[in-house]
């Protein structure tokens, strides 16, 4: 399967890219493909990537206060680019990435209900997405999952968003979700033992959608 990857807010493609390093190689070797999109907006580096990595730096969306139209310049951009190097089978997100991710895939959901971007998702250590006035948060409500795709929610239970992490969980279908804490902080941990779990998530959810 093809898979869009999208950073986190303040860094790149290329960081996320090493950021993923781990689950990636192996994913390859099963004839998976992934291809990194950077977001559309300048932003400062994430303050301990500081002096460590070289920029440019984005983000997909204004930070630090609710988003407002910035959130639409984040469709837009991810569709142009869905349209110029897709068509892909799985959106794998970090953070702010994650977040866009859930976003678009529910925004979609209910403009265009036939025409899924996606077959399935990974959200690694998600901040909570945004409706599409970017004005607020989506809530859970009881049993309501706008997000009816197959996904891995990856979560690390002592990073200071993972109570977003888990709202975004509750956004997603229970039968199709499946639910990972890799212990550690707002980071992709790169021990073996953490890679091979979040590889088995992955794989998982990736089944899931081949079958429909």
């Amino acid at each position: 399967m093809r898979f869009l990857c999208l950073h986190g807010g303040g860094t790149n493609g290329e960081i996320f890219e090493i950021q993923i390093g781990g689950i990636r190689q192996i994913l390859e070797k099963s004839g998976h493909r992934f291809k990194f999109m950077n977001g559309k907006m300048d932003a400062k580096v994430e303050e301990e990537l500081e002096g460590i990595v070289d920029g440019p730096f984005y983000n997909h969306y204004t930070r630090g206060s609710s988003p407002g139209s910035s959130i639409h310049e984040a469709f837009d951009h991810t569709r142009s680019f869905i349209v110029k190097e897709g068509p892909f089978d799985v959106v794998i997100g970090f953070s702010q990435g994650a977040a866009l991710a859930a976003s678009l895939i529910i925004h979609q959901s209910k403009t265009h209900p036939d025409e899924p971007l996606f077959r399935a998702a990974v959200f690694i250590c998600g901040a909570a997405p945004w409706d599409s006035t970017g004005l607020q948060h989506i809530a859970p409500q009881p049993d309501t999952y706008p997000i009816a795709i197959p996904t891995a929610n990856i979560v690390g239970k002592a990073d200071a968003l993972f109570p977003e992490s888990v709202r975004l969980f509750e956004l997603c279908e229970p039968a199709k979700a499946t639910f990972y804490d890799h212990g550690s902080k707002h980071m992709v941990p790169f021990d073996m033992k953490n890679t091979e779990e979040m590889i088995r998530v992955i794989e998982e959810t990736v089944a899931k959608a081949m079958r429909g």
